[in-house]
């Protein structure tokens, strides 16, 4: 009877720890699973979702909000900047960027910010020659209209700076082969915007002391120009060139104009007309007409070319063009 009773305790307590053990594992297993502790800062979001980090626009917590917005804007994805592109990057904060021509070029765009700088050199190569004088003008067609014609290419290192908000400054030496012909300096000032800064406008004055003969010429030029819609610019500057001190005879007053029609073609390419006009009064007059192309190598180097004729009563003198900047 004893060990009856011996066996059926030892059998009741292995009934109870099998059954205490299956309520503790439902427990544990019931239980939230354990969590390392994260050392460190937490993962941004983009991170953490399921499809990883964007490869086509790099994520703000990687190069900041001001990076961010200049990369949406280059590729075209919306963001609070313009595209960042030589001939963008300039002007009001809120103004309409608009190309330079490329024959008569600006000081940097209007509106430029302090410290901006810009190295640049034309060139103009004419394909027929030129064969006769011009209102005593040995050169009309040249950069230096009174210098000896060479029958050369005519080209023009110039430096550009600005010195502060909309006040830009240039030095340029026209030349003609291996010949320096002058000297020349221009100032720049931007006025502002219009129209919902659909409008900018400025003036430049310019001044240039030619070596042979040997005097100065000033222009006092107007500029405007206006954005159509995300394509269509357009580009304008109107004014006189005085020469002062002339005495080999001819005009000595010129009324200068230009017109440039652009279109932006992708956000590296820029194609665009431009008409220049000069009407000496009570003398002859001269149109150029030339087609152009501008492409961003890089946030620094542009390439400008064209082909174009200028066209005069006595003559017609085909030429191409290019002009190389560098972007400081």
């Amino acid at each position: 009877m004893a060990q009856s009773v011996k066996y059926v305790r030892s059998g009741s307590s292995r009934s109870a720890w099998w059954t205490c053990s299956a309520v503790f594992i439902a427990l544990a297993l019931e239980q939230a699973p354990v969590q390392a502790e994260v050392l460190g800062p937490t993962a941004p979001p983009w991170l953490a979702h399921p499809s990883g980090p964007s490869l086509r626009l790099p994520p703000q917590e990687i190069w900041g909000d001001n990076l961010t917005r200049k990369l949406q804007a280059r590729r075209g994805l919306g963001g609070d900047e313009d595209s960042a592109t030589i001939e963008r990057v300039s002007g009001e904060e809120k103004g309409p960027r608009i190309p330079e021509p490329m024959v008569f070029d600006l000081v940097r765009p209007l509106g430029a910010k302090r410290g901006e700088a810009e190295f640049n050199t034309l060139g103009l190569i004419p394909l027929a020659r030129k064969t006769r004088t011009v209102d005593d003008v040995s050169d009309p067609l040249g950069l230096v209209r009174r210098s000896e014609d060479t029958q050369g290419v005519e080209w023009a290192p110039e430096l550009e700076f600005v010195l502060t908000e909309g006040l830009a400054l240039e030095l340029e030496l026209p030349m003609e082969n291996l010949s320096l012909e002058a000297y020349k300096t221009a100032g720049q000032l931007s006025f502002g915007t219009l129209w919902n800064y659909r409008f900018i406008h400025g003036a430049q004055v310019i001044a240039q002391y030619d070596r042979q003969p040997g005097l100065w010429t000033t222009t006092w030029l107007y500029l405007a120009g206006f954005r159509f819609d995300e394509t269509w610019s357009f580009f304008g500057m109107v004014g006189p060139r005085f020469e002062h001190g002339s005495q080999i005879g001819g005009r000595n007053v010129e009324m200068l104009a230009n017109v440039t029609l652009f279109a932006d073609i992708t956000d590296r390419l820029v194609g665009g007309i431009e008409t220049n006009f000069g009407q000496v009064l009570d003398g002859s007059s001269a149109l150029l007409v030339m087609p152009q192309v501008h492409y961003e190598v890089d946030p620094h180097w542009m390439i400008q070319a064209g082909a174009g004729v200028r066209v005069t009563r006595e003559f017609t003198l085909p030429e191409i063009g290019f002009r190389l900047i560098r972007e400081f």
